[in-house]
């Protein structure tokens, strides 16, 4: 088994979205309402376009290991179930980028080098679905961009326009630990 047999499902998971809801939750709880909120309306327009595309549109493109198995040598991974349809676009990838952008976005100050990491997070589980034979380069690519525009529209909308006035929505940036009832 090679090294990145063993990597790779973990890190695709990160696109995964019972992480960003988990992220979510604890965002609201320990960082403040408006990145939770921010992030989560971010992942739930994503999650909408991309099953959109999906599930009415793109229904019957296979994954690559379905649709080359019987032509070429395919590397599947020892113990991972992988989706044979409906791959167009890459929802993990969507996600993934999703969550980097709102927060590289949301947090301008925060210090490039995290910036980068949380991109290079997004890029890691945009090629873990390409190693896993779940996705084709087109399914990231479109992925990609889908969570990185829905991230920058539900960002302007909390950071920039309706929910931007601290004395009118004091309570967003604060945590749910920290309301006062």
């Amino acid at each position: 088994m090679h090294s990145l047999d063993r990597i790779m499902p973990f890190v695709t998971d990160i696109g995964n979205g019972f992480f960003c809801v988990f992220i979510c939750v604890l965002a609201l709880f320990f960082i403040n309402i408006r990145f939770g909120l921010a992030l989560g309306a971010s992942y739930a327009l994503e999650g909408i376009l991309v099953q959109v595309l999906k599930q009415l549109i793109f229904t019957e493109r296979p994954r690559p290991w379905a649709a080359y198995a019987d032509k070429f040598p395919i590397h599947l991974v020892p113990d991972f179930t992988p989706y044979s349809n409906n791959s167009f676009p890459s929802g993990h990838t969507a996600t993934a980028f999703c969550m980097a952008t709102m927060i590289i976005l949301a947090y301008p100050h925060l210090h490039k080098i995290w910036q980068l990491f949380f991109f290079l997070i997004a890029l890691s589980v945009a090629y873990s679905r390409i190693y896993l034979s779940q996705h084709y380069f087109l399914d990231i690519y479109v992925g990609s961009i889908l969570g990185i525009l829905s991230s920058i529209l539900i960002y302007y909308y909390f950071y920039r326009h309706n929910f931007n006035s601290p004395k009118q929505y004091p309570w967003l940036d604060r945590t749910l630990l920290h309301l006062k009832g």
